[in-house]
């Protein structure tokens, strides 16, 4: 690899080439950062429909889980 940083030493399309595959990487890891959670949604959502339909209907076991409102 030349070490003079001059007009001659550029080759453009060596930088096409890294812009893309860092466009494409970057493409991979938020795709990994939006589908790994809707995937989990989904399957605790699938998961829930073989839930018999008592434990559906049922009290919430811990009511004070959670800050109730005064609606």
């Amino acid at each position: 690899m030349d070490s003079r940083n001059t007009k001659e030493s550029w080759d453009r399309e060596m930088s096409i080439a890294q812009i893309f595959g860092q466009m494409f990487s970057g493409s991979l890891v938020a795709g990994a950062l939006v589908g790994v959670p809707v995937v989990f949604i989904v399957v605790l959502m699938w998961l829930g429909q073989f839930l018999p339909a008592e434990s559906k209907l049922a009290d919430d076991p811990t009511p004070d889980s959670f800050v109730s409102s005064n609606d």
